[in-house]
């Protein structure tokens, strides 16, 4: 009865001095000349009982022996062997991709490990490798010519697309050049006129007075209108001048405010008429008579001279 409960005990440590023992195995112990096999190293360990040990593994060059070359390093990962039996127990592994090139037996040396500070080794292994069987009875043969394959568009296509798209890059670039270059070439040229220098204000008032004589308006009974339109240009002449909203003003509003202010006495009196006169032919249905029409426009034309400044004059040297 005693054998029985000490067997799990015993079988437990075991197992546990099984634990941090580095093991190394080929997947396959003969082959060909250059074909591949794998060497795994590995190293187990319980991680319920102790930490996971701190291992040093061997450095690698690409030549495991002078006949042994190395073709791949996986690099150490860990894993889980037993995750469902023995979730406690990891693995880290490496796998390295071996091949010859010399047929023979070749021997390959344990691996050193440092593990948790001691150094422990694996056990060696035997690699045979053989070469290809020839068939001495058979005839030799020339080696055969270079085979020339056939012109592919896929294959060319496939190595020469960068400069492909570079010289269609450089094409589309050109031609958006070109292309904007003659709709810039064929775009009507926008002159811009100068404008003529505005003639001065005395200028525009007696060609704005000439215009309405012209018209004949009072010969052709258009008197109000010929009144409105003489006095309405005398009130501009007299706001630009003068500095005085009078078209906006009512006659007397204006005289009041041209009263304080540079016109002269008579040019003032002159203007009055004038308005007072239009003021009765507008609202008053005067009737005026064929001198005072012809004497509006004769006395609007002195208002305008008698207040135009008069034009600096220079002396000779």
């Amino acid at each position: 009865m005693r054998k029985f409960l000490l067997l799990p005990l015993l079988l437990s440590l075991s197992l546990h001095a099984q634990d941090r023992i580095p093991t190394a195995s080929l997947d396959r112990n003969t082959l060909l000349i250059g074909e591949q096999a794998e060497i795994t190293l590995s190293v187990t360990y319980h991680v319920d009982k102790a930490p996971a040990p701190q291992v040093i593994w061997p450095t690698f060059t690409d030549t495991l022996t002078g006949h042994v070359d190395i073709l791949h390093d996986t690099g150490v990962d860990t894993v889980m062997p037993n995750k469902q039996g023995d979730p406690y127990l990891l693995e880290q592994k490496r796998i390295l991709t071996i091949t010859s090139w010399d047929s023979g037996y070749w021997a390959i040396p344990p691996f050193k490990l440092v593990i948790d500070g001691d150094t422990t080794r694996t056990e060696p292994l035997l690699l045979t490798v053989n070469t290809v069987p020839v068939d001495t009875t058979a005839a030799i043969k020339d080696i055969k010519d270079i085979y020339e394959l056939p012109f592919s568009w896929k294959d060319w296509l496939r190595e020469n697309w960068p400069w492909i798209a570079g010289i269609a890059g450089g094409v589309a670039v050109l031609t958006a050049l070109i292309i904007l270059l003659v709709r810039r070439a064929r775009r009507p040229r926008t002159v811009v006129a100068q404008e003529a220098p505005q003639q001065p204000l005395h200028v525009r008032t007696l060609e704005a007075l000439q215009a309405i004589e012209h018209r004949k308006l009072w010969q052709n009974g258009a008197v109000k209108q010929y009144h409105t339109e003489v006095t309405d240009v005398l009130r501009g002449y007299v706001e630009e001048r003068f500095a005085t909203p009078a078209l906006e003003y009512t006659t007397d509003e204006l005289m009041a405010a041209l009263r304080m202010g540079p016109m002269p006495a008579e040019a003032r009196e002159r203007l009055r008429n004038l308005l007072q006169l239009a003021d009765l032919v507008k609202f008053a249905k005067y009737t005026a008579l064929p001198t005072e029409n012809e004497e509006l426009m004769a006395s609007a034309i002195t208002f305008v001279h008698s207040t135009t400044p008069a034009a600096p004059t220079t002396s000779a040297a």
